[in-house]
């Protein structure tokens, strides 16, 4: 290399010898659920070739055996140590016109975007410290996701997915008259329900763990998919989004009947906040009563949930915390 080059920082293009070594850089990001409903077919890629992941959410990936190194998306060194000179490629269902259109699971074109052979169902891993330390305090705890990552602080949600405040109060007040001790899951600047417990999102690995241990009510959002996981059913209100598109059929999936709106806000649509609140999906209170009574019916008597995933304590993929942890540099909040 000449010192021009040198100074020009310009590497030597790989030889034939080292193309066929490249890693794969997998990008998957945006909201906490879409990477959960996507870890099968990265870990499946894995299993057959060299794999590295670039996500806004790296703690997701933490014990995964198979993937090489998991890195957070904002890391400064991000092209030169992890991109430079390996395969790149960004799954993104939207790019699909089938799922676009409406016409397809976004796990099927997980499986036809990584070239797999079949779907399977969401992995995470857990260690057992993991299994074994996250416990709820009170009687028959349940887990509420009233509320989507697009959810406002004034209750407004542009895209329409998750349950009004009023609504979501309504069914907590249900449960608590039947016994249950309500968490609900959602970030700190979203609206707080009265009797409830709540969790943050941000403490994104331990509501992991509570998703593999207690039932799961909720919209559209990323506990219904941690809950599939582990093999674990979930109660889920579907207003703004579908449950074709982005459900399971192992949940109970329950569907407002009347006309419901969708908005395609990932396309850079933007609305003004009295528009989103004047179209907010408004249930009757026999559909708010169905939701609570299929709740109560399905998780009155449920034990723990089954731990369906393990993997050898110690064995974190590169760039990961042994104790899942984030490393120094690493925030403790991830952006959602």
């Amino acid at each position: 290399m000449s010192k021009k080059e040198k100074d020009l920082d310009v590497v030597t293009l790989p030889t034939e010898e080292t193309k066929e070594e490249k890693t794969l850089v997998i990008h998957i990001d945006w909201g906490l659920g879409r990477v959960i409903a996507m870890s099968w077919a990265i870990t499946e890629l894995a299993k057959k070739r060299k794999v590295k992941v670039v996500t806004s959410w790296p703690l997701v990936f933490w014990g995964n055996p198979y993937i090489e190194s998991v890195h957070w998306v904002e890391d400064r060194r991000l092209w030169e140590d992890v991109i430079r000179w390996n395969d790149y490629f960004v799954l993104e269902p939207y790019t699909d016109p089938s799922f676009f259109n409406d016409g397809t699971n976004w796990l099927e074109v997980a499986r036809k975007q990584l070239w797999l052979e079949k779907i399977a169902n969401p992995i995470i891993y857990l260690a057992e410290h993991e299994k074994i330390g996250n416990t709820l305090p009170g009687d028959k705890p349940i887990l509420f996701q009233p509320f989507g990552s697009t959810m406002m602080q004034n209750g407004a949600d542009k895209s329409y997915r998750s349950i009004r405040v009023e609504d979501a109060q309504y069914i907590a007040n249900r449960l608590i008259q039947a016994w249950f001790t309500v968490y609900v899951v959602e970030r700190d600047d979203q609206p707080k329900l009265m009797g409830c417990q709540q969790l943050t999102v941000q403490d994104m690995r331990w509501l992991i763990a509570l998703a593999a241990r207690y039932p799961v009510l909720g919209c559209d959002s990323s506990m219904h998919h941690a809950t599939k996981a582990f093999d674990w059913k979930a109660v889920v209100v579907w207003s703004g989004t579908d449950a074709g598109r982005f459900g399971y059929d192992t949940n109970i999936n329950l569907r407002w009947d009347a006309e419901y709106h969708y908005v395609p806000f990932r396309l850079g649509i933007d609305f003004d906040t009295d528009i989103i609140n004047q179209h907010t999906n408004i249930y009757d209170k026999a559909f708010l009563d169905k939701v609570a009574d299929t709740a109560i019916e399905t998780f009155q008597f449920s034990g723990n949930a089954p731990q369906m995933c393990s993997c050898p304590v110690g064995q974190p993929p590169m760039g990961m915390p042994m104790m899942g942890m984030p490393m120094p540099g690493m925030p403790m909040m991830m952006p959602h």
